[in-house]
C-alpha cells in the first residue's frame, strides 16, 4: 500500500504529526479491546481485561517507542490475516479500522509485533515479525515459536519517530486525549483496565474517569412498544473536561459501546447546571443488544421503537433534573415579568405567568423568551387586522345580531391593545421620573456638588428651542404638569429679544401661551413662566420670585412673535401669569420663600404658593422632590386604571414605583 507525497490513500488524507502520534494510540487501543472482549466475552472482558501504555522519551525529551501491550486474544491465523489486510475505504467509513495502522507507518520507520495465543486446550504460539503496510508483503521476519499461557495478549512497539513529524506530546496532554477518546468505552461499561506508564509517571485511565464520573441513580423503565420491554437508565454527573462531545446528552448504548448520543443541551439548559458538572443519561438494555448492528454504529430496529427509547430516556432525564429546571423556570418566570414590567403590550400572550413559563424550553433565554413575546404580539395583530378586513368586507349578514357580536367583541380587542400601549407609554413615563430622580443626587460625591440646573431643565425640555403643541415626543413637560403639553407656543431658554419683546436680554427658563393649543383674539389667555434652580443649594443665589415677577414686567405690554414673525400673543395689563418655581426646598430656600408673596406652605409640606395682585399673577414653588413625586403618582394611577396585565407584573411595577420614593 503505498503513500503520495502528501500523505495520501486514494482520496484518503492521513492526519500528521500529534494528531498522527495519537490515531496511532487509539488505533492500537481499540484493537486491543476488541481482542479483549473476544477473549473473554462481553460479560467478562471489561472486569478481566488488562492494557498498557508504555512511553519512553530520548535524553532531549523527543519520543524513543510506544509500546501498547493487551491480554487479549491475540494473533492467530485468523486475525493475523485481518492483520496483514488494510481495506482501508471500507474500514474508514465505519470507523476508522485499518486505518490506524497505515498511521503507523507514517509516523514511525519500526513497527515491530509480538503476540501470544492458544492453538488448543493447552497449548499457546508466539508470532512476532516487523510490520510494514507500505509494501506487500507487510509481515517482514514473521517468526513462530512456542508460547507461555500467561502471556497471551499482543504488544507493539513503534519506534524511530520520522523527524518531519514533530509528534512531541507530554505526559498530561496523552492522558488527557486518551481519557477523552475513550469516556465512551468506560462510560458505556466496556473499557477494560487502561494504564499509561509516560516516564516515571504511572496513570490507571480507568481509575481516573471514576474520580471523574459520579452515578447519581438508576432506573428500570418498561417500554411499551413492540417488543421492546424493558431498559435500564443511569443518570450521571461527569466533569466537563472529560468528554465535550458526549457531555449533556443521551446515551443509548449496546454491547458495551456508545452507539447514538442525543444532545440535551439546549433542551434543559445544562450549561447553568449548579454543580457546574455536566449530564449524562446512560441508556442499556438487551434489545438495543439484540437490535445493534454490526459495527455498532445503528440499530436494525423500526424507527417507532427507537423514537420511544428516546422518549421514555428524555421523560426519565427531565424527572432526574427536576430541580434543575425548577431553578430554570424561577428565572425564567423573572425575565417575563421584567419583559412585561417594560413592555405591557405583550401580556396579550401571558394571561398568568406562571402558566406561561411553564409552556417555555427551559433553554429559552431571556432574548428568546422576549422575541417569543414579540413574535406573538405581531401575530396577534396580524389576525385582528385580518378579522377586521373581513367583517368589513362582508355583505350583509341573514343573522344580525351575529355581526353586532363580531364587531363588539373585536372593538374589545382592539381597546385593549390601545390600553396595553398606553400601559407601556405610562412605563416609559416611570423610567423618566426615575431617571430625572437620579439628578438630585450628587454629581460628584467626594466634592458633594450637585448636577446644575440645566441638566434637569434639559430632560423637562430642551434648551434654546421654540416648541409647539404637536411636538411631543421633543419633551417632558409632563413632569411638572400634564396640561403643559396643550399651550399653543412655548421657548425654552429664548431671550425676550427672540420672541418680539426689543430690548431685552433675560431668559426665562420656560414661557408657555395659548394654552387651549391656539391664540384665541380678544381674550386674555393666562401665560406660564417657570424658573428651574440648582438640586441642592443651600442658599439661593437669588430671589426666584423676584426673578419671575422682574419678568412679568417687562413681557407686560408687549406683543410675543415666533420665528416666522407671527404673533403668538399680546400681552396686555390684564392678561393673568402662573409662575412655577421649582428647586430645593433647604432651611435657607423656606427662610427666602417664607418671607416673599408666595409664603403659604402647600398641606405636603414640598411646596408653597401665592398672589401677586399688582402682576396679576398667581405663584408656585415646587420642590423637585414633589414634582417627580406627583409625577409618579399620577402615572401610577393611570397604569392602574388600565390593567390588561398579568397580576404578578401589576404588582412588581407597583413595588418598583414604591422602592423608588
Amino acid at each position: 500500500m503505498k503513500f503520495d507525497v502528501l500523505g495520501r490513500i486514494g482520496n484518503m488524507r492521513l492526519p500528521d504529526g500529534r494528531t498522527a502520534l495519537l490515531f496511532s494510540i487509539y488505533e492500537a487501543v481499540s484493537n486491543a479491546i476488541q481482542a479483549i472482549e473476544e477473549r473473554f466475552g462481553r460479560a467478562e472482558f471489561s472486569k478481566r481485561g488488562v492494557i498498557g501504555i508504555l512511553v519512553q522519551t530520548n535524553a532531549d525529551k523527543t519520543l524513543k517507542y510506544l509500546a501498547i501491550s493487551d491480554n487479549g486474544i491475540g494473533l492467530n491465523d485468523t486475525h493475523l490475516r485481518s492483520f496483514e489486510t488494510c481495506d482501508t475505504r471500507q474500514k474508514y467509513a465505519i470507523g476508522g479500522k485499518g486505518v490506524g495502522r497505515l498511521i503507523w507507518d507514517k509516523v514511525f520507520r519500526i513497527i515491530n509485533v509480538r503476540s501470544t495465543y492458544e492453538t488448543g486446550l493447552h497449548g499457546y504460539e508466539q508470532v512476532s515479525f516487523r510490520f510494514d503496510p507500505s509494501i506487500d508483503d507487510s509481515l517482514i521476519g514473521l517468526v513462530k515459536g512456542k508460547g507461555v499461557a500467561d502471556q497471551t495478549g499482543t504488544q507493539i512497539m513503534l519506534s524511530d519517530l520520522k523527524g518531519e513529524q514533530n509528534a512531541a506530546i507530554g505526559p498530561s496532554s496523552l492522558s488527557k486525549y486518551i481519557c477523552h477518546h475513550f469516556f465512551p468505552y468506560f462510560i458505556a461499561g466496556s473499557m477494560p483496565q487502561l494504564n499509561v506508564a509516560f516516564g516515571r509517571r504511572d496513570l490507571d485511565i480507568g481509575a481516573y474517569l471514576s474520580s471523574k464520573v459520579e452515578k447519581k441513580a438508576e432506573e428500570e423503565i418498561d417500554v411499551q412498544v413492540a417488543s421492546v420491554g424493558k431498559i435500564r437508565i443511569s443518570h450521571v454527573y461527569v466533569d466537563k473536561a472529560i468528554s465535550q462531545e458526549l457531555s449533556n446528552s443521551i446515551l443509548l448504548t449496546a454491547q458495551g459501546r456508545v452507539v447514538q448520543s442525543i444532545e440535551i443541551e439546549k433542551k434543559f439548559a445544562l450549561r447553568s447546571l449548579e454543580n457546574g458538572r455536566a449530564y449524562v443519561c446512560v441508556v442499556n438494555g438487551g434489545f438495543l443488544d439484540a437490535k445493534v448492528d454490526q459495527e455498532r454504529t445503528g440499530f436494525k430496529a423500526l424507527e417507532s421503537e427507537i423514537e420511544a427509547i428516546k422518549e421514555c430516556a428524555l421523560d426519565a432525564a427531565e424527572r432526574f433534573l427536576e430541580t434543575h429546571i425548577k431553578s430554570i423556570r424561577r428565572t425564567q418566570k423573572r425575565h417575563v415579568i421584567e419583559i412585561l414590567e417594560e413592555h405591557p403590550q405583550l401580556a396579550v400572550s401571558v394571561k398568568d405567568v406562571d402558566s406561561y413559563v411553564v409552556g417555555l424550553s427551559p433553554s429559552m433565554s431571556e432574548e428568546d423568551i422576549g422575541k417569543t413575546l414579540f413574535t406573538l404580539l405581531y401575530r396577534h395583530e396580524r389576525k385582528l387586522r385580518h378579522q377586521i378586513e373581513a367583517i368589513s368586507n362582508d355583505g350583509a349578514e341573514s343573522d344580525e345580531k351575529a355581526r353586532r357580536d363580531r364587531i363588539e367583541d373585536l372593538v374589545a380587542k382592539v381597546s385593549d391593545d390601545a390600553k396595553r400601549r398606553l400601559a407601556e407609554y405610562t412605563i416609559k413615563r416611570h423610567q423618566i421620573v426615575q431617571l430625572a430622580r437620579s439628578l438630585l443626587r450628587y454629581s460628584d460625591e467626594d466634592k458633594k456638588t450637585y448636577h446644575w440646573e440645566r441638566t434637569l431643565h434639559e430632560l423637562i425640555c430642551p434648551m434654546g428651542k421654540m416648541l409647539g403643541a404637536k411636538q411631543y415626543d421633543e419633551h417632558n413637560l409632563w413632569l411638572i404638569d400634564d396640561l403643559l403639553s396643550y399651550y399653543s407656543f412655548f421657548a425654552s431658554d429664548k431671550s425676550m429679544a427672540a420672541l418680539g419683546v426689543q430690548g431685552e436680554r433675560k431668559e426665562p427658563d420656560l414661557l408657555f401661551f395659548n394654552p387651549y393649543g391656539f391664540r384665541r383674539e380678544g381674550t386674555n389667555d393666562p401665560v406660564v413662566i417657570i424658573e428651574f434652580k440648582r438640586p441642592g443649594d443651600e442658599i439661593l443665589s437669588s430671589d426666584p420670585v423676584d426673578q419671575v415677577l422682574e419678568y412679568i414686567e417687562r413681557l407686560r405690554s408687549r406683543t410675543i412673535r415666533d420665528i416666522e414673525g407671527e404673533i403668538v400673543s399680546e400681552i396686555d395689563s390684564q392678561t393673568p401669569f402662573e409662575c412655577i418655581v421649582v428647586c430645593d426646598l433647604s432651611a435657607g430656600a423656606r427662610k427666602r420663600f417664607e418671607r416673599s408673596v408666595a409664603q403659604t406652605p402647600t398641606p405636603d409640606g414640598m411646596g408653597y404658593y401665592g398672589f401677586s395682585p399688582n402682576h396679576r399673577a398667581s405663584i408656585r414653588v415646587l420642590s423637585y422632590q414633589k414634582v417627580f413625586r406627583d409625577a409618579e403618582l399620577r402615572n401610577r394611577s393611570f397604569f392602574s386604571k388600565l390593567g390588561l396585565v398579568p397580576e404578578e407584573v401589576r404588582q412588581a411595577l407597583s413595588n418598583a414605583a414604591l422602592a423608588a420614593e
